[in-house]
């Protein structure tokens, strides 16, 4: 085999990290494919067996290259699939890539299980890398947005160029993946690249950086049409994480959609903004298909939204929500905790504000507020008064308290979470 893609798992397998299959990998796999090489991928999230899996696959067909993709919470088990492979077969070329990599590439390239980093987008570095370790085309220094040892010392190569053009890019080759295993089986970039927003608990800006660069809506309606032919009635998730970010594409789609409708079945879920909305876009997504919407909404408190950078109101927040109800959608508002500037009068801001839209009839979802490598919080931690407690990467999954504020202590951060999931009606936080 030339190329192994696997996808390092999270610890706690929850619903969310088997609802789409991986789509970086997917996309690698499908370059690497369009261009003859020999290639298989797994997902450790999927299958309880996973772990036998790959060390069979590894020592049945071992692969020149062994490329991981891990995000912060699933970096350790990454360092656990190169430990296994370089066990196995020393010989193999560990690359290890995503977000975490792209931003903490010196501290990957401490261990020596691990070879190279590719930074940001992965498709063309991926295939260049084969180039060279495969075919014997490339030199390694020569490849753009890398960094790989020599000698015991980091080097990084020139910065990769962002592809410009993303319809020339192959459609993903998500069936490398058991796509009968996802809740949601087909998952839909419209879109790539930096954001227009500077939230602070956020690093897109820091790992991807670059001009948003948007699809051809005509070349997303026939990779769902595609999609649909072989998984029918599946319902598609558009995985970017402000859908509506360009308007134009939007109604582009939807109107190509409602033409497909006479043909096939389309139902789809979005995420976006509060101010990326409104009734008319709302209602052309509505009669397009689309049946559900989330929002991050984050805090409850204008002041806390002003000084994480949100950049939205309170207001528009209930008038998203009222709007996309009242044409029948489902709306999830996903929120934080806590945030640097937090008070306990905040928090019951919030709190107030949750139980107001979850008694509108919209879902909540809450996450533990966690200071990525890559965003302002972690890089500004001192400035803001923020303590980080911990370094296990294991414990950045959004579930762990890691932060010390200059208001609160962990202790009391629990005793402020139990009071506002009491408050608002929620089971647990999710």
């Amino acid at each position: 085999m030339d190329v192994f893609l696997v996808n390092a798992p999270v610890n706690l397998i929850v619903e969310h990290a088997k609802l789409s299959p991986p789509l970086g990998l997917a996309y690698i796999g499908a370059v690497l494919l369009k261009e003859n090489y020999s290639i298989s991928a797994l997902d450790l999230n999927i299958s309880s067996n996973s772990w036998n899996e790959l060390r069979e696959i590894i020592k049945n067909t071992p692969p020149s290259i062994l490329g991981i993709s891990v995000y912060t919470e699933t970096y350790l088990n990454g360092v656990k699939i190169a430990e296994i492979a370089k066990e196995i077969n020393h010989d193999i070329v560990v690359v290890m890539g995503g977000p975490h990599a792209s931003i903490m590439y010196r501290e990957v390239l401490k261990q020596t299980c691990i070879d190279i980093v590719a930074i940001g987008e992965g498709e063309i570095t991926m295939l260049e890398l084969a180039e060279s370790i495969v075919r014997k085309n490339v030199k390694i220094s020569d490849i753009k947005g890398i960094a790989y040892k020599e000698d015991g010392v980091v080097k990084l190569t020139e910065e990769r160029v962002s592809v410009s053009d993303l319809d020339k890019l192959p459609f993903p080759a998500s069936n490398l993946f058991p796509l009968q295993s996802y809740a949601l089986p087909i998952s839909i970039l419209t879109s790539r690249g930096g954001c227009p927003f500077n939230c602070r608990f956020c690093a897109v800006n820091n790992i991807w950086k670059g001009k948003r660069r948007f699809r051809n809506p005509e070349k997303v309606a026939e990779e769902a049409l595609i999609a649909l032919r072989e998984r029918p009635a599946a319902p598609i998730v558009f995985a970017d994480d402000a859908f509506t970010l360009n308007r134009e594409c939007v109604v582009k789609i939807c109107s190509i959609f409602n033409k497909l409708r006479m043909l096939i079945p389309i139902s789809w879920r979005c995420a976006t903004r509060v101010d990326l909305i409104d009734e008319t876009i709302l209602g052309q997504m509505r009669y397009a298909g689309c049946y559900s919407i989330q929002y991050g909404v984050e805090s409850g408190s204008q002041k806390i939204l002003d000084s994480i950078g949100k950049k939205i109101r309170l207001e528009m927040v209930r008038e998203a929500v009222r709007m996309t109800l009242d044409l029948g959608m489902e709306v999830t508002c996903s929120f934080m905790f806590p945030q640097p500037e937090d008070t306990e009068e905040t928090i019951k801001d919030q709190a107030n504000l949750m139980k107001e839209l979850k008694d509108m009839g919209a879902f909540l979802s809450l996450a533990m507020t966690t200071p990525f490598p890559g965003t302002y919080y972690f890089e500004h931690a001192d400035e803001l008064g923020i303590h980080i407690i911990s370094k296990n990467w294991d414990d950045y999954d959004c579930r762990h308290f890691l932060m010390e504020t200059k208001n609160f202590s962990i202790e009391k951060q629990k005793e402020l979470l139990q009071d506002m999931v009491d408050r608002v009606g929620m089971k647990q936080a999710a």
